[in-house]
């Protein structure tokens, strides 16, 4: 049972990395890491992230301000929302995992 339930995965994992979007995520995120100035401004806001968590969720301005300014790039909307797509198909992989392991233990 162990083998199938490793085989049956692997085929999934295989799916996913084989499709459209989640390849498509990877030729984006290639491309985007030859634009630095894009890199910079994503590494700026992920510090503002960390900033805005460590002061307590105070002032989330400068997050709002570098968000909007990759909003403006398309490259990043276009990997962003292909993103969103490839996660939509790890979670619910994942919910599915999740259900038949709650239904074989309980």
């Amino acid at each position: 049972m162990v083998k199938l339930l490793n085989k049956a995965v692997d085929d999934v994992i295989h799916v996913i990395v084989n499709s459209k979007e989640y390849q498509q995520c990877l030729q984006l995120k290639k491309e985007m890491k030859k634009n630095k100035e894009l890199m910079d401004l994503i590494q700026k806001l992920k510090d503002a992230q960390k900033k805005y968590v460590k002061s307590a969720y105070q002032d989330n301005s400068e997050v709002e301000l570098l968000e909007n300014k990759l909003k403006d790039i398309p490259i990043y909307m276009v990997y962003m929302e292909t993103l969103e797509k490839v996660n939509s198909m790890i979670s619910y992989v994942e919910d599915d995992l999740n259900d038949y392991f709650y239904q074989l233990f309980n």
